[in-house]
């Protein structure tokens, strides 16, 4: 049983650890993290575009749509690897163009409150105007916003291995208590064996 409870103190120190030298590097260094893991999904892409295009191109009835398919896949994988910070800006700018229709048909909403006189209609106009900047700031500075969202992130990470850490040491530490207390008192027990 002590032997089982090393092994999980072990492997969540280890855990620990690189939680903390992963949310590290995310806080420092975003912009490489995002670079390195868009680089590697692209060498994921190449290779099994291109792993998938060669027995395609072996067969003697060749099948153009699947080869054309490999292709691509591979075309991709490698447009990711030059360009990691497009790939990384992606999902913003899609968060940016859906806050800028929300906002645009909120625009609309608040003519039509307007027209019907709805209380307080003044306000749908202003939440639109907000809704429309955000998608703006998103669309403007989509690797910004990644960045900012990785360092969140990394703060996280690094929290999560320190708190393990300490975690652990205490656990320890109530353990080796534990165990010094057990002893002591069953030495306490011997010697009044002893006595009698």
């Amino acid at each position: 049983m002590m032997d089982k409870l090393k092994s999980i103190k072990v492997d969540v120190t280890l855990a620990a650890v690189l939680s903390v030298v992963l949310g590290v590097l995310l806080v420092f260094w975003p912009g490489t993290v995002i670079t390195m893991l868009a680089r590697v999904i692209a060498i994921i892409l190449i290779i099994s575009g291109i792993a998938s295009l060669i027995p395609r191109l072996l067969e003697p009835v060749k099948n153009y749509p699947a080869i054309l398919v490999s292709v691509l896949i591979a075309l991709i994988g490698l447009w990711m690897f030059f360009q990691p910070a497009a790939v990384a800006s992606i999902i913003p700018i899609a968060i940016g163009v859906l806050l800028v229709v929300h906002g645009i048909q909120d625009l609309s909403l608040a003519l039509e409150g307007k027209k019907n006189r709805a209380q307080n209609w003044w306000s749908i106009p202003l939440m639109a105007v907000l809704n429309i900047v955000l998608g703006i700031l998103c669309i403007c500075n989509a690797f910004g916003l990644v960045k900012i969202g990785l360092i969140v992130i990394g703060i996280m990470l690094i929290y999560d291995g320190l708190s393990d850490m300490f975690i652990v040491h205490k656990v320890n530490k109530a353990s080796k208590e534990f165990v010094d207390s057990t002893i002591t008192r069953e030495e306490t027990i011997d010697d009044m064996d002893d006595y009698m």
